[in-house]
């Protein structure tokens, strides 16, 4: 199955857009984004385009440092559980499912993210407390 997944191309518009978005990005969450998007790709599952805008979103700014992975993984979490919710709403299991996993993995996240990595204002030398 890795095998497959690690040769894999990306055919879906959206995600072709998120994969160009972090083709070069050095940080973890844009790393962890573009792994994720190719497996999620390779196993048909599609993205809204307000989720799509807001991980491109967050890449982007996790990546200059206008935004710490916390919240950029918390933003996500928020964005997939709409749409997860909506999905499971309208009958689409499958698709509803895997957001509402992502959903919790990036709350998740954003819990673990927390325990040491800087906010943008820490990374510039203003202690929090």
């Amino acid at each position: 199955m890795l095998k497959r997944i690690s040769n894999h191309v990306i055919t879906n518009p959206a995600r072709k857009e998120i994969d160009a978005t972090t083709q070069g990005k050095k940080s973890d969450y844009s790393q962890q984004v573009q792994g994720v998007n190719m497996v999620l790709d390779a196993f048909n599952y599609g993205i809204s385009k307000s989720s799509q805008k807001s991980v491109i979103d967050n890449v982007k700014k996790v990546e200059t440092g206008d935004r710490s992975e916390f919240t950029a993984h918390g933003l996500e979490s928020i964005s997939f559980l709409k749409d997860g919710t909506k999905n499971l709403l309208k009958g689409e299991l499958r698709q509803g499912s895997i957001e509402l996993l992502g959903a919790t993995l990036n709350a998740a996240g954003a819990v673990y993210k927390t325990s040491y990595t800087q906010t943008p204002s820490e990374k510039k030398g203003v202690d929090p407390w």
